[in-house]
């Protein structure tokens, strides 16, 4: 996710002198970073709360870096848990990315709440059908929380 760095935020943006409202069009209440946009914004912070506990997980990172350095360090191994978290991570930060996108350049916008049925939908696609281990008490929760059929 270190490419995440070269994405023009706003504050990117304003630094090259290309723009002068730095606001993040999600909540308008700070400047549009790529950790505020990511992690630190209320919207970003509510879908890494309902991602995480889909999962079983307390949301108790308090910055990117922590965020990027715990992924780094637990998900690893082929676990359906490991999946889903790197399936919910991509599809959250891309869903983040085009709202804002869409709210900057064509002036609509969708809920926090249809952002993160899109995230639930990504990661039921990506895992219908695969091979999952249906005995395990813990992937039979994670599937009901998905709808993972």
């Amino acid at each position: 996710m270190v490419f995440l760095d070269r994405l023009p935020t706003k504050e990117r943006l304003q630094r090259m002198g290309l723009l002068n409202d730095c606001h993040c069009v999600l909540c308008g209440a700070a400047m549009e970073t790529r950790n505020h946009l990511f992690f630190e914004c209320p919207a970003a912070s509510s879908l890494w709360t309902a991602v995480f506990s889909l999962n079983g997980l307390q949301n108790n990172l308090l910055s990117w870096n922590d965020l990027l350095a715990w992924a780094a360090a637990k998900w690893k191994g082929k676990s359906l848990l490991t999946y889903i978290l790197k399936i919910a991570s991509n599809a959250l930060i891309y869903s983040l990315w085009e709202e804002r996108n869409k709210r900057i350049f064509q002036e609509r916008s969708i809920t926090i709440e249809d952002l993160f049925h899109a995230i639930k939908e990504t990661v039921g696609f990506q895992l219908r059908g695969r091979n999952i281990n249906r005995l395990d008490p813990t992937n039979i929760t994670l599937c009901n929380n998905w709808g993972i059929i």
